[in-house]
């Protein structure tokens, strides 16, 4: 297969992420950024980064922590938070493209599909459930560019119950999807 050329995360990925994602912080009354867990008890530092141990997302304080302190012993401020939100929208963005072979994609597709997938896991083909087994990527692939965009509505759930900040994230990524990247 042909390598595809790179593409940058598009800008309205990372506005999108950091929208909904909120700048993560257990402890608001310090500059230093602390790890807090999310809506399912997982834990995640800056715009959303999950941290994980042994593969699996980590879901105790303790575990959080000292993984929090081995990558930054002196803290994670917001330039950290920053760097670490491109690095990794960067990375699913790397992935997202490369699910789409001969699919011409818009940078708005594409940004709002980096954002589903930063949010739910890009994941691989036949190992969902995740962004590379979903209906949006296989209804995109199949030319269906309003089913895709429906799509994204299907990841409203989180822990087995509808999270009205996942509704109005999808909500959003659909905008985007739809028209030409602009935020709603």
């Amino acid at each position: 297969m042909p390598t595809l050329p790179a593409r940058d995360v598009p800008a309205c990925a990372l506005a999108l992420i950091r929208r909904f994602e909120g700048l993560h912080d257990g402890d608001r009354s310090t500059a230093v950024l602390e790890p807090q867990a999310d809506p399912v008890g997982i834990y995640t530092v800056g715009w959303g980064h999950a941290l994980f141990a042994g593969g699996k997302p980590v879901k105790d304080r303790e575990t959080a922590y000292r993984l929090w302190r081995a990558r930054w012993p002196t803290g994670m401020v917001r330039a950290d938070a920053d760097a670490l939100l491109r690095a990794d929208a960067q990375a699913v963005c790397d992935r997202v493209v490369g699910l789409f072979p001969t699919t011409p994609l818009t940078d708005a597709q594409l940004g709002a599909m980096v954002s589903l997938a930063y949010n739910i896991g890009v994941g691989e083909v036949g190992g969902g459930p995740d962004f590379a087994d979903s209906s949006v990527r296989r209804r995109l692939i199949a030319g269906d560019v309003a089913g895709a965009a429906d799509a994204f509505r299907m990841w409203r759930f989180a822990g087995g119950r509808e999270l009205a900040g996942l509704v109005a994230r999808r909500e959003a990524e659909r905008a985007v999807f739809l028209n030409s990247g602009a935020l709603p």
